[in-house]
């Protein structure tokens, strides 16, 4: 593992230490490792990595369901050299780390980051519309 694997490595850990999940929030996240085709985390590869990332990717999932996938799976034994490789993936192709995205920057690693922004803009230009004409009346 290089040096910025592990220092995401640790970071989830101690995110994943600073948790409580409760029963209802593990069968969700079983319901992921299920459908990814995970049978043991414990005994995860880089392989079924993929795969989860491929589920995760599908559903579009948000970072923070992400971020709270990941730190359950370290919860509950997924080696860490894949919890690295999860971690160092570009689930986006914007160059950027899964890890990145779901530590520094909040955005979502499965959506392309470019129609967030340009999303959240016309929002924030609706809104100020609207609050301009309502002045007006």
């Amino acid at each position: 593992m290089n040096n910025d694997q592990e220092l995401y490595t640790q970071q989830l850990a101690q995110f994943a230490a600073s948790q409580s999940f409760d029963e209802r929030s593990v069968e969700f996240f079983d319901d992921v490792w299920q459908e990814a085709g995970v049978k043991d985390i414990t005994k995860m590869t880089t392989a079924d990595a993929e795969s989860v990332l491929q589920v995760l990717g599908e559903s579009e999932a948000s970072p923070e369901f992400t971020k709270a996938l990941l730190a359950q799976a370290i919860t509950a034994g997924m080696p860490k050299h894949v919890a690295g490789y999860i971690l160092e993936s570009d689930t986006d192709g914007d160059g950027r780390t899964l890890a990145q995205e779901i530590f520094n920057d909040g955005t979502s690693p499965f959506q392309s980051n470019q129609s967030s922004v340009v999303g959240s803009k016309q929002n924030q230009f609706q809104s100020s519309t609207e609050e301009d004409m309502e002045i007006q009346i």
